[in-house]
């Protein structure tokens, strides 16, 4: 069964036990891959925010579902800020340079 965005976040919100989050999340070549943003992650380093988002995943759904996650990557709101550009203190967002 595939995974669908609404199912992968009640099993990151309740494994995780992440009461304020955010998700963004996409689409692209048949896998879900996303953001999950959230202040349960202060303090964490990125190894240990990746161990338990997918020893979530892997504990809820089948291996053949978990093949179509793709990348997910965690911010605290205070890195999400930054890394978005919404913080003051972020540099300017990049433009992305076209062919020409």
């Amino acid at each position: 069964m595939r995974p669908t965005k609404s199912k992968l976040e009640r099993i990151i919100t309740s494994r995780l036990c992440l009461e304020d989050k955010r998700y963004e999340w996409i689409e692209s070549y048949g896998r879900i891959s996303g953001h999950v943003i959230s202040s349960a992650f202060r303090g964490m380093k990125h190894q240990e925010r990746q161990k338990r988002i997918w020893d979530a995943l892997e504990s809820e759904l089948e291996p053949e579902a978990v093949k179509l996650v793709g990348i997910v990557l965690t911010y605290t709101p205070e890195e999400w800020e930054f890394a978005s550009g919404e913080a003051e203190d972020a540099p300017p967002k990049r433009k992305r340079k076209t062919a020409g």
